[in-house]
């Protein structure tokens, strides 16, 4: 039945995706072809041992001096409402579990209602490969549990349950630096474009009744997504030049056009995960203390990557 109602849901985000961005001319000098050889794991934490393994995560974004990666405001909160504290972060039985409750905090002076956690990989990685987390989401439409890579220009929402409860997940891509402006007023200001596509599906699944797991496969022409083995979203980059997407494995050289929104290739990426807390819900009844519980996340690339330079954590915006 699951599987019956994934598959229905499939064909409707399908035809949906085409139209949703003005579209780029490119010119492929040489034909494209995808990756061939397997995926090797080369990142995971299956989250065994008594507490969270600091060699891997920060427990906050790393925005911060290099003295102290921390030290910005927003390198501790998301939203207006919260602020991610080390010790939400809990592993327990083999899993880790990031909790948000409803308790004051305080953070660069400013007062927070919620806490909660996430983690932030300290690794970084070309962003091609495929990325894999199993978890169980938070009950409630308080809370905003994510999974995500991001980078200078590049973010991958793999999924985003934005206050709707655990049943309509949204799946992101936002190019942040971009070379078409979809918004007139902001290319005439001269500030930066950027680009960015998202959907939101009503599985009608309880993502918090029990575990999933979530992957994004990223390769040079296409953004996979699937939920628990099953493909239920494609993001093709190239697009004939009458809008139809390009859902095939080899590309040969011409003219195509490109989505502006589709990410830049070759910036180091982070992993992250985590929940924040939703100013607006329709919630009557929020549940506090509450838990995203995360059995393992694990990286996989098929070209392992050579002389990857870190982030200069410091110069992201």
């Amino acid at each position: 039945m699951y599987k019956v109602k994934v598959t229905i849901i499939l064909m409707c985000i399908l035809t949906s995706l085409s139209a949703q961005n003005k579209k780029l001319k490119v010119w492929l000098d040489a034909p494209l072809e995808c990756i061939q050889e397997d995926y090797k794991l080369v990142f995971h934490d299956e989250f065994d041992g008594e507490r969270l393994d600091t060699s891997k995560w920060y427990t906050y974004y790393p925005y911060g001096p290099k003295t102290k990666l921390d030290s910005c405001g927003f390198c501790r909160t998301h939203t207006s409402v919260n602020i991610y504290r080390d010790e939400n972060c809990i592993v327990q039985d083999g899993k880790l579990l990031v909790k948000s409750d409803k308790e004051k905090g305080e953070w660069f002076g400013k007062s927070y209602d919620y806490t909660s956690g996430i983690i932030n990989s300290k690794q970084t990685f070309n962003t091609y490969g495929k990325y894999e987390i199993k978890c169980k989401l938070p009950k409630g439409k308080q809370q905003w549990p994510a999974f995500w890579v991001f980078g200078w220009n590049t973010e991958i929402d793999i999924f985003e349950f934005i206050c709707r409860g655990p049943s309509k997940p949204e799946f992101s891509i936002h190019n942040w630096l971009t070379p078409v402006c979809p918004d007139r007023k902001r290319a005439e200001s001269g500030a930066p474009c950027y680009s960015s596509r998202s959907g939101i599906v009503d599985f009608g699944i309880d993502f918090s009744a029990d575990f999933h797991t979530f992957t994004l496969e990223y390769e040079p022409q296409m953004i996979k997504y699937y939920i628990d083995g099953i493909m239920i979203r494609y993001v093709p980059k190239y697009y004939d030049l009458k809008g139809r997407p390009i859902n095939t494995c080899k590309i040969p050289a011409g003219e195509y056009l490109a989505d502006p929104a589709f990410p830049n290739y070759g910036e180091p990426v982070m992993v992250i995960a985590g929940e924040s807390i939703c100013r607006k819900h329709k919630e009557k009844k929020p549940i506090f203390p509450n838990f995203m519980e995360i059995d393992y996340i694990r990286v996989f690339q098929k070209v392992i990557q050579d002389g990857l330079k870190p982030l200069v954590f410091n110069k992201l915006p």
